[in-house]
């Protein structure tokens, strides 16, 4: 019998862990401006005391990055070091500098106009307006002109950081990393990773949808609270890992979430009639008694909450609840309130 397989049926990979590479990147991020982490202001503070001048000189430069430092973590997908230091150090310090500032300027910047950069100034102001980057004249200028010195820079505050005691403020927070670990694969192998990733970081699943291969990495010193990085087929998802809580208040946070979703009249009766069968835009304004755009605008709520989904029958788009959802929140809200298995 002929048959056609739209879509790859295997199951992506799923690893779970927490990097020391990643947590010098954010280390280095968070010294550029301590006071965006409020649980590592002493830390930043003694670390900052123990650089010198060249050191300190360094860490200024980046504090003037497009995003403070965090661009370094364009260089896990690059290089696929998670785990040493001292070879993630090593390939940034021999990359060259094209590929430097390609990583520095977010890959939003193809390495010919880069290139070209280095001895036109009119192209700098026309990557600086792209980009959106706040920085005087003479940094830009700076920066360009002095592309070799920029990325040694860049090397000397992570070795400096590195070998100031790093690894041992690193090991203090080993139980919190390990408690991160084991959070996100409590969770592992319930749901679709979608979901899983959704609960934990409280964003909308779509975002983390798609990929082949998910790095779930709980971090000490990541600020802001969630980074992904991404590329066709990979995601990595960095979250802090002091926003580990236990299930009922984990499950507490998703369902107030889609508590507010249905906390409409109107909501309520669409769900109500997509519980019963499939309906259309024009049908549930009819039946309901409010417009077109407002139906629209309800259903599209629903269908983030992933109450809804819809299908598409010629040129009519046909809505239906999602029964099964449905039921687990019911049941859900029975588990939070009866503390029943």
């Amino acid at each position: 019998m002929p048959m056609e397989i739209y879509g790859d049926l295997r199951a992506p990979e799923i690893k779970v862990f927490y990097s020391p590479v990643i947590e010098l990147v954010c280390a280095v991020h968070l010294l550029t401006d301590p006071a965006h982490h409020q649980y590592e202001i002493k830390w930043a503070e003694e670390m900052i005391s123990m650089l010198g001048t060249k050191e300190l000189e360094a860490l200024e430069n980046i504090r003037h990055y497009p995003n403070g430092g965090i661009e370094f973590l364009n260089y896990v997908l690059e290089s696929k070091e998670l785990l040493s230091i001292e070879n993630f150090i090593y390939y940034i310090d021999n990359s060259d500098k094209a590929d430097f500032f390609y990583y520095l300027l977010n890959e939003s910047i193809d390495k010919e106009r880069i290139n070209k950069a280095f001895n036109n100034k009119n192209e700098r102001y026309k990557i600086q307006e792209k980009i959106k980057w706040i920085v005087e004249e003479d940094m830009l200028m700076n920066f360009f002109d002095n592309p070799e010195e920029i990325k040694n820079k860049a090397v000397a505050i992570l070795k400096a950081v590195y070998q100031k005691g790093f690894l041992d403020r690193l090991d203090q927070g080993a139980d919190r990393l390990g408690e991160g670990v084991s959070y996100v694969n409590d969770f592992i192998g319930k749901d679709a990773i979608e979901v899983v990733l959704e609960k934990i970081t409280g964003k909308p699943k779509r975002v983390f949808s798609g990929y082949r291969e998910y790095y779930i990495i709980p971090s000490y010193f990541v600020s802001p609270r969630l980074i992904r990085i991404y590329s066709d087929d990979k995601l990595y998802v960095v979250f802090d890992c002091r926003v580990t809580r236990d299930k009922k208040e984990a499950l507490l946070d998703e369902l107030s979430s889609l508590l507010k979703v249905i906390d409409d009249k109107s909501r309520m009766e669409i769900l109500r009639i997509l519980v019963n069968g499939k309906s259309y835009g024009k049908a549930l304004s009819d039946i309901i008694g409010i417009s077109t755009p407002t139906i629209s605008h309800h259903l599209e709520v629903l269908k983030q909450a992933g109450l809804v989904k819809e299908e598409k029958l010629r040129n009519i788009k046909y809505f239906y609840a999602d029964k099964d959802r449905l039921k687990k929140i019911i049941d859900d809200i029975n588990k939070y309130f009866f503390n029943a298995e």
